[in-house]
């Protein structure tokens, strides 16, 4: 009697799928860095710049405290932010690529065995390496997540 083997299947149809609302995602983060532009919002006034540590406010001149503190704390925040929204371009980018990757390798729904699986891991080590590493953690990912 032979025994069952376990098996992976790689259904590309799925991954296309993935890559695809990844990619949507991906147009999004592109655009909070880039910052928006000029509103069409009657509400808002101005231009929408990129979410980043130049983020600031009209509240007045630096000699005012109150408005000195929330200029500050603005910058602090939108450097965050933009880290943030940097490391997940940087993971989004790396997994559409390995997924295009994947899909050309394989075709329809393939079944894999653990020596082909090891490989498909193998392709996806700069998106592990990515989710290991966000912003404030140390290199080997082991950090608090604080900085």
């Amino acid at each position: 009697m032979t025994t069952p083997t376990n098996t992976t299947q790689i259904d590309t149809t799925y991954l296309q799928g993935l890559q695809k609302q990844l990619q949507t995602i991906l147009t999004d983060v592109d655009t909070q860095l880039a910052g928006a532009g000029a509103s069409s919002d009657p509400n808002v006034t101005g231009w929408l710049g990129p979410v980043d540590d130049t983020l600031t406010v009209q509240a007045g001149a630096q000699s005012f405290n109150a408005a000195t503190a929330l200029i500050n704390a603005l910058k602090a925040m939108g450097g965050s932010v933009n880290s943030q929204l940097t490391w997940l371009k940087k993971v989004l980018t790396d997994m559409i690529n390995e997924i295009t990757t994947t899909i050309n390798s394989f075709s329809g729904t393939e079944s894999l065995n653990n020596d082909a699986v090891s490989t498909l891991i193998s392709d996806f080590q700069n998106t592990i390496n990515d989710m290991n590493n966000p912003p404030g953690s140390s290199p080997s990912g082991s950090g608090s997540g604080s900085s």
